[in-house]
């Protein structure tokens, strides 16, 4: 399943996270977090995660993903593999490549793209995932997210001018099967649209158990 999530940060808060990364010296080359082939077609910088300025950007970001119904219904979350605030300038890119199987021990089911540049602050860099006999370019509003499965191979095209700014991460859901978490999400989103309160409390009822027995 691949959805696209708006209204994950304000622009207030996509402008404050932008200025507060606004520093050549947080930025590393991006293969230090590459492996295998990746790394070579990588070519992108990253915020130094260690860094006091970023630790509290990622704070926020995940507390803002957590806190967000719809990714929380679409993700099912258990723990969050790594975060990473990535930039790419005029001519960087990364290739086609796929994600490794774990990130730093945890397993990583799905894949996350926030993005925290405007569309128009630069041309180029798209999101290119591979689905079925075609490829979705997306390419969203600052604040928006694009969650896809880590098992698709995917590519971020040449910047050509400007500077594109997200957030990308990996998570390892409660739920391991895609199909399984198809069902939990169109389930809460019929939730969602049920006004009668005894059918709603009797579909909460079918999607906790299908969670019980889906989860892990």
């Amino acid at each position: 399943m691949q959805i696209q999530i708006a209204d994950i940060l304000s622009p207030a808060e996509c402008s404050a996270i932008r200025d507060a990364v606004n520093d050549e010296a947080l930025w590393r080359d991006g293969k230090a977090t590459a492996g295998g082939a990746a790394k070579q077609a990588k070519h992108n910088l990253q915020a130094d995660a260690s860094a006091p300025p970023i630790k509290g950007v990622l704070r926020k970001i995940e507390s803002a993903l957590r806190a967000h119904p719809v990714f929380a219904a679409a993700a099912l979350p258990d723990e969050f593999a790594r975060l990473i605030v990535s930039k790419y300038g005029a001519g960087m890119e990364y290739g086609e490549h796929v994600d490794a199987a774990y990130i730093e021990g945890v397993r990583a089911d799905l894949s996350f793209t926030l993005f925290l540049s405007a569309p128009d602050e630069y041309s180029g860099g798209e999101l290119i995932v591979a689905a079925a006999g075609h490829d979705d370019e997306i390419k969203l509003p600052a604040g928006a997210l694009v969650l896809y499965p880590s098992t698709s191979i995917h590519r971020v095209a040449p910047v050509k001018d400007g500077e594109r700014i997200a957030v990308v991460g990996w998570i390892k859901s409660r739920v391991r099967s895609g199909d399984a978490r198809q069902i939990l999400y169109d389930l809460a989103c019929a939730i969602e649209d049920t006004r009668d309160a005894a059918h709603r409390l009797r579909l909460a009822n079918i999607r906790n158990n299908l969670l019980r027995f889906f989860g892990e």
